[in-house]
């Protein structure tokens, strides 16, 4: 049976936006839930050893928070990532098991959707890494597009680990 949660109560900008942020989600969350702790940390690519079904779970968590955080309300970006190890959100990664990053994931994830709920989507960002006057409309849009990206990696790592497939 084909997912429908992907369809918004209302079809306002906000909501539709919402709602494919959430779906998104979700769908990162199905494909590293029921995992073993030997699936979840397993990076099958020998060229990307740090691509596991966690460590990206986890990237994702901290892409969102840096991006509102940081970007959005010009705080302080708390993510693990420095110039000197661009990666450490994904070694990060290598020390949860795989319900600690989903539940971590999940709380970001609602956080994030709290805040796109109710912050004009107009509001220039107030921080950042960029040069652009990019709105919150914009990086709202931005991680659907991040999240729905990886989680065509997640698809393939999940196939990959157990040969599940689907949404």
């Amino acid at each position: 049976m084909a997912r429908t949660d992907d369809i918004p109560q209302a079809y306002d900008e906000r909501s539709v936006l919402l709602q494919v942020l959430h779906y998104a989600q979700d769908t990162a969350v199905m494909k590293v839930s029921g995992l073993s702790e030997e699936l979840g940390h397993r990076a099958p690519l020998a060229g990307s050893p740090l691509m596991t079904p966690v460590n990206l779970l986890n990237h994702l968590r901290w892409v969102e928070r840096s991006w509102i955080n940081a970007d959005l309300f010009g705080g302080e970006d708390d993510a693990p990532w420095s110039e000197e190890d661009p990666d450490a959100e994904f070694r990060q990664g290598e020390s949860l098991t795989v319900a600690e990053v989903i539940d971590l994931y999940e709380q970001e994830a609602a956080r994030t959707r709290a805040v796109f709920a109710e912050v004009d989507l107009d509001m220039v960002r107030r921080g950042g890494r960029i040069e652009h006057p990019v709105t919150a409309r914009w990086i709202l849009q931005h991680l659907i597009e991040e999240t729905a990206r990886h989680n065509g990696h997640l698809d393939i790592l999940r196939e990959l680990a157990d040969g599940s497939t689907g949404d």
